[in-house]
């Protein structure tokens, strides 16, 4: 009897949740699964696919190109992550003490880059490096600083730190207002008893501030982390991942390995191994980076 009583309101939501489940099956779990099984062949996408097993992956760990493009990536999640993160929690701390009709206008300003699609941002960026016209050099140049003006995105040690500050401008807007939520959240009091007691700022930045806002320093990692481990569309539009990989990162060299020289089962391996790093980043993050109780 009490199992047909929770039947009826099983089955009725059932109707309104299938369709949401087979949109996601159909294009998101089933390409998931195409990707992994692609990833143990060997296929040109013309011809039928060779199974090699575990060959994709033990070539995979053996590719000088792949572990440059790790290290790329690694060097690109300080712009992407921990650079916007400090900027962002900084600016918000400014942005929260001013009144709130000049705070909406600075926060909508700092938060419109975000809100752009990053390859127009590329292409917008290769413009202002650009060292014959670009603006960046041009100004250099215009105060006394010609030598500074360099071949940004065609240098090989500033490649990398010219695409990666693309992405502080990017981020750090999207972090504010994340901790500007955050400090919304917190109980004005605390404060106030924080400065009877003759707190310093700094103290009660340590004390109060950052502990509390623990949940969304999480938050910010995550999606930023995230972010950093799929780049591919600002790189692409700026560098392509030049020069001599100065800026490759892995889903660069997946687009190269499966659109230019049609090794569709090893892109998927390179696809996969990419997948792993994001849930371990996840499962790390998650478990190194807990809110106090009632936080």
């Amino acid at each position: 009897m009490k199992s047909s009583v929770l039947d009826g309101p099983v089955r009725k939501n059932l109707v309104f949740v299938l369709p949401g489940l087979l949109i996601y099956a159909a294009f998101v779990f089933v390409p998931i699964l195409s990707a992994v099984g692609l990833s143990f062949t060997s296929w040109n996408g013309v011809s039928r696919p060779e199974w090699v097993g575990l060959g994709n992956y033990a070539e995979l760990f053996g590719d000088a190109r792949f572990f440059t493009s790790l290290k790329n990536n690694a060097m690109l999640m300080a712009f992407y992550c921990l650079i916007p993160l400090i900027v962002g929690m900084a600016l918000a701390a400014m942005v929260s003490s001013i009144r709130s009709r000049e705070q909406l206008a600075i926060r909508t300003l700092l938060f419109m880059p975000y809100i752009m699609p990053s390859a127009v941002i590329g292409i917008v960026w290769q413009w202002l490096y650009n060292p014959a016209f670009g603006p960046i050099n041009q100004g250099l140049k215009a105060i006394g600083l010609g030598a500074l003006a360099l071949p940004w995105l065609g240098d090989f040690t500033w490649a990398l730190p010219a695409v990666g500050m693309v992405a502080v401008w990017y981020y750090f807007g999207f972090c504010m207002v994340i901790f500007l939520t955050g400090m919304q959240r917190i109980d004005p009091s605390i404060f106030e008893a924080a400065r009877v007691d003759g707190a310093k700022p700094g103290y009660v930045f340590r004390r109060i501030t950052f502990p509390l806002l623990l949940p969304e320093i999480r938050i910010v990692l995550l999606l930023t982390i995230i972010a950093s481990i799929k780049s591919f569309d600002l790189i692409f539009t700026m560098t392509r991942g030049g020069p001599a990989n100065a800026t490759l990162v892995p889903n660069i060299y997946m687009y190269q390995l499966g659109f230019q020289l049609s090794r569709y089962g090893y892109a998927a391996a390179v696809a996969i191994i990419g997948a792993l790093l994001i849930f371990a980043v996840n499962y790390v993050i998650h478990r190194t980076i807990r809110p106090r109780d009632g936080a």
